[in-house]
């Protein structure tokens, strides 16, 4: 399946808020309706929590609570969670840019961005319940843009040839420091996760 390009004015005008006059939409998707429920299994861990502790307090005659409230309160837990999502997932879009990746997202929604030049990667987590749903998701990895990594390039290439030589250390890799991931920059549970990887990283090598 291609991910929907938004090319229709109408579409674009709804969104007149997250969208500069000077920028062209190159993609603008909504995650999976899966999105809800992958998402909410990651509160399973708490509600079992919660339903184990409450039917152990249930073994005490002293205290007024049973079984069956133990499990009602557990089944409590997962649907608040499931409509904090649901409002979530009506809530929350993906936009690419010429210029910018922008994400909203959040039941209160909240808008974060982040500038093509400032794209070192884009990561895939494997997540089993996004697989169930044959969906998947992509990571934003960002870091500074290409102008400040080539000027810091040029001073640390200036700082050597200045520098007296030393006695040369073995070699150690690590992962460059200032590169991070924006997890509110995720896109979250998308159809062809792969196809839309690949149409930002083309937008990244083409416009920043």
């Amino acid at each position: 399946m291609t991910p929907a390009i938004a090319s229709e004015a109408e579409e674009i005008r709804e969104f007149v808020g997250l969208i500069r006059d000077d920028e062209t939409v190159l993609l603008m998707i909504r995650p999976s309706p899966w999105f809800i429920v992958a998402t909410s299994m990651r509160a399973m861990p708490a509600a079992a929590f919660a339903g184990a502790v409450l039917m152990l307090a249930s073994l005490d005659p002293s205290i007024p609570w049973d079984f069956r409230g133990a499990i009602l309160a557990s089944a409590a837990i997962l649907f608040a969670r499931a409509a904090w999502q649901t409002v979530d997932w009506f809530v929350r879009l993906y936009i690419l840019t010429d210029r910018r990746i922008v994400v909203r997202h959040g039941a209160i929604p909240e808008i974060h961005e982040c500038l093509l030049g400032e794209v070192a990667g884009i990561g895939q987590p494997r997540r089993w319940p996004e697989r169930l749903g044959n969906t998947g998701s992509l990571a934003i990895l960002s870091g500074p843009s290409r102008r400040i990594r080539r000027a810091r390039r040029a001073k640390q290439n200036q700082q050597f040839e200045e520098a007296p030589p030393s006695v040369k250390k073995p070699e150690t890799r690590r992962e460059h420091p200032r590169v991070h991931v924006d997890h509110n920059l995720e896109w979250s549970v998308i159809r062809d996760s792969e196809n839309v990887r690949r149409t930002i990283l083309n937008a990244v090598s083409r416009y920043r």
